[in-house]
């Protein structure tokens, strides 16, 4: 059958890229075709971020302004289209319509290249069927829905799905409150399919840590922090695809390097929810820290998978956390019973 997957493709993030390439690929492994499927850009309901000024973000460190903007660049016109996303086109009828993985249901999100999309709850669906997998809400709840008194029209599309899966009790929460459907939760892809005949290894570099982050996302004390910790241990600092402004080296990655990076590093310092599954996927130590901004998909993900006590509460403790040895053979174990869910569950849905 023909597949088509709405995701959060086009956004110039590791995490996006490899979710949607994971997908894919599983769909693919099933017996059918697939391609991707762009939404409908709309307003933001709640005032969307505004970009600050290229000085505002990086100051001193300007120079990363341009790195940062050719490495756009060539996600753009060369890693995008390698996954089969180039121009946006026409909508194409397909058999199923597969909504996510990613933040598809955060729909109260303020990031303008988004907005509030009905298409990603399946408006004018060109389809015979939706479906969902792995979907989140990311930061929107119910009740935050309800305040905006938007609960109906979403309800009206959820009850058209024939099936929905999420990846976080929030968006359990969300859909059954929503909807009738019962949701069922399943791992992000990224953490399902195996990657090994598809990683790009040319990582040369040795003795470092991997700081993964958005661009300027640690404060300069907890920067401080972690540039004391990676000193007493002879560390590198190592940023991939955004720029940290304590970083000793700035690599502009090709989203399949990043495994293979992550593998290769002493220990992972990260404040998001990709990062934090890079590490879990590779064996790497880490650590996670939550900002406000993903509490509940970042909590949900390691209290599933046995990894609580990974949760960051301080940079200070850093050498305390590291000591603790990571039981990786038990996150294994669990992984590859959702992974026997997953293929189920596509099986079933599509």
């Amino acid at each position: 059958m023909k597949i088509g997957i709405m995701s959060m493709q086009r956004i110039i993030n590791y995490g996006s890229y490899l979710q949607a390439f994971a997908l894919s690929h599983i769909i693919k492994n099933l017996g059918h075709s697939v391609e991707f499927i762009d939404f409908k850009i709309e307003p933001c309901i709640k005032e969307p971020f505004v970009a600050k000024t290229a000085e505002h973000y990086y100051g001193k460190d300007k120079e990363y302004f341009f790195k940062i903007q050719e490495f756009e660049e060539k996600f753009r016109n060369e890693y995008l289209p390698e996954l089969g996303i180039a121009e946006r086109k026409e909508r194409t009828q397909v058999d199923t319509l597969v909504v996510g993985s990613d933040e598809v249901f955060n729909c109260l999100q303020i990031n303008p290249n988004v907005g509030y999309s009905l298409e990603l709850f399946g408006k004018d669906c060109n389809a015979k069927k939706i479906i969902s997998y792995a979907a989140s809400c990311g930061h929107t709840t119910f009740d935050e829905l309800i305040s905006f008194d938007k609960h109906g029209e979403i309800s009206e599309l959820l009850n058209k799905f024939s099936h929905i899966s999420v990846r976080d009790e929030n968006s359990r929460h969300f859909v059954e409150n929503l909807s009738n459907i019962t949701p069922i939760n399943h791992l992000d892809p990224v953490l399902v399919y195996d990657f090994s005949n598809d990683v790009i290894d040319n990582v040369d570099l040795k003795d470092y840590i991997i700081l993964y982050g958005y661009s300027y996302n640690f404060s300069e004390e907890e920067s401080e922090q972690i540039k004391a910790f990676a000193k007493a241990h002879k560390k590198q600092i190592v940023s991939i695809g955004t720029y940290q402004s304590c970083a000793d080296v700035y690599i502009p990655a090709h989203p399949l390097e990043v495994l293979p990076y992550f593998k290769k590093a002493d220990y992972v310092i990260t404040n998001t929810f990709h990062g934090t599954i890079f590490s879990i996927k590779t064996h790497t130590p880490f650590v996670s820290f939550i900002k406000k901004y993903n509490p509940q998909k970042l909590t949900d993900l390691v209290h599933r998978l046995g990894l609580e006590d990974r949760l960051l509460t301080s940079y200070n403790d850093l050498e305390e956390y590291f000591s603790k040895p990571i039981d990786f053979e038990k996150t294994d174990k669990i992984i590859e019973i959702e992974k026997e869910r997953t293929i189920e569950y596509l099986k079933e849905a599509l």
